[in-house]
């Protein structure tokens, strides 16, 4: 085993130090020191750097402990930004971001018959619209499809007509700042235990959106798969006798359990004596209205999607025995109606001490939080490849 170099310990100082500053702050000098165990002039040397690097700022003073009062360090606010974009759904949506979260800037750009190229050039118009007048720190993409994280190459994505698309290196050639690209399931998971409340080092994502897609969190860090393929569920048949999916197959899961499919399953269904009845396009808040309203047409579709969906659960259950799942995407406004469906159906379909044991619950963040999920992941997954922060 080789011995570190003296740059490659400094680095894992540094990061360690603003890791430490990013989960405690404020916090003094002499604190960092005894948190991290390294000296004090190591940390103080640090510190200075990582001010002159814009990402740290001095805060005020604490309290003394009966000597000088110690400044008191944070993690910069005003300092280098973070650009996440997420392309997961009819329109593409993006936000300039703080290196704590916070918004700055927010803009939309209309995608949704957009393919190839054009879907491309739709992306560089979001990323055009928010890129800031001061340092960026990095670009980070949440998409839907198969992804290498690693080299950030979309491998395919079937509803934008894209094949080994080396979007990472477009990215950085374009923009001249670190690019990380990776599948909007797997940052949706990554937001939910970041920002949210598991119960520990493991956590399942099922978002359902316009597509369906699970995320995997394996001891804190996302879990790709050995083809970067892991929690692919939309495209596995749930039945096999059922419609045609833009994959080839029949009877996939996003088929039968994503926004557009609840959608047509409702269209086609005898309405004449539901609150649904005349809604022509039927919107999805309407269909929503109507299962809250407990509806039996809008409910009988919600129940059906969400036993579906239970038994893609039930697979992950017995593959994972991960036993936190959560519901993420625009599903989540169905409620109780969506998630008893699912729950009761994964139950039937795995050992019932292993469903027992199983938590199947919607995300733990906030609402402003729950619609910027898969934003947020893409902006963890830049703060930890760039900083090692989170």
């Amino acid at each position: 085993m080789q011995k570190a170099t003296r740059s490659q310990t400094k680095d894992h100082n540094s990061r360690l130090v603003l890791k430490t500053i990013y989960d405690s702050a404020p916090v003094s000098r002499a604190d960092i020191a005894r948190h991290t165990h390294l000296t004090r002039p190591t940390v103080s040397a640090l510190a200075a750097e990582l001010i002159d690097s814009g990402l740290v700022s001095e805060v005020g003073q604490g309290p003394s402990a009966g000597g000088k009062r110690p400044t008191l360090l944070a993690i910069n606010d005003a300092g280098p930004c973070l650009l996440a974009l997420d392309l997961s759904g009819d329109d593409y949506r993006g936000a300039l971001m703080s290196l704590r979260g916070r918004v700055i800037r927010r803009a939309t750009q209309p995608a949704a018959s957009l393919r190839g190229q054009a879907a491309i050039d739709c992306l560089y118009r979001l990323a055009d619209d928010l890129l800031p007048d001061g340092s960026l720190l990095g670009i980070g993409v949440a998409t839907p499809g198969l992804v290498d994280p690693h080299r950030g190459v979309i491998w395919r994505a079937v509803n934008r007509g894209w094949v080994d698309l080396p979007l990472r290196e477009a990215l950085e050639e374009r923009y001249g700042r670190p690019a990380h690209v990776a599948n909007d399931s797997h940052m949706a998971a990554l937001a939910e235990f970041t920002y949210g409340a598991p119960p520990g080092n493991n956590l399942i994502v099922i978002r359902v959106s316009q597509g369906v897609g699970a995320g995997v969190i394996l001891n804190g860090r996302p879990f790709y798969g050995d083809g970067f393929g892991a929690g692919e569920i939309g495209h596995v048949v749930v039945n096999v006798d059922g419609r045609l999916c833009s994959c080839g197959n029949r009877g996939c899961l996003e088929t039968t359990s994503s926004i557009p499919a609840i959608l047509r399953a409702a269209a086609t269904t005898d309405r004449r004596h539901s609150l649904l009845a005349g809604s022509e396009p039927l919107t999805w808040p309407q269909f929503v209205t109507a299962a809250l309203a407990h509806d039996p047409v809008a409910v009988d579709v919600a129940v059906r999607a969400g036993g579906h969906l239970g038994a893609a659960a039930a697979h992950l259950v017995g593959a994972y025995n991960i036993q936190t799942i959560v519901l993420a995407g625009d599903i989540s406004a169905l409620g109780d109606v969506f998630l008893d469906a699912v729950q009761a159906e994964m139950h039937q379909r795995v050992l019932p001490a292993m469903a027992a044991a199983t938590t199947v619950r919607y995300p733990s963040l906030d609402a402003a939080q729950v619609a910027d999920i898969t934003i947020l992941g893409a902006a963890a997954l830049v703060l930890q490849r760039e900083l090692g922060i989170l």
